[in-house]
């Protein structure tokens, strides 16, 4: 699994630069892409993926242990496009 601080270490020893500029760097970006969900923007990042703001309409589901009918309430979330770029070099 790659974290934060595997990111941070990549940077580090591909670009040669501290640690502190690594972190943040990495903070502002994870900073800036939350800060634009929040704002219900999208974001692209050409060669890599188009997130979108959606907004998810209320629903029934499950409990599984019980049986029972649960009301899952409207919410938003984020979904991941992929640019074909990045499609291309998974398979």
């Amino acid at each position: 699994m790659t974290t934060r601080k595997t990111i941070i270490d990549a940077l580090v020893k591909h670009n040669n630069i501290d640690r502190s500029v690594a972190t943040r760097a990495v903070e502002g970006v994870i900073d800036a892409l939350a800060n634009s969900f929040r704002n219900g923007q999208s974001v692209q990042i050409r060669g890599f993926a188009t997130f979108r703001v959606k907004r998810v309409a209320e629903k029934v589901g499950r409990n599984i242990a019980a049986g029972t009918p649960v009301i899952i309430p409207s919410h938003t979330t984020v979904k991941i496009i992929l640019s074909n770029e990045l499609k291309n070099s998974l398979k």
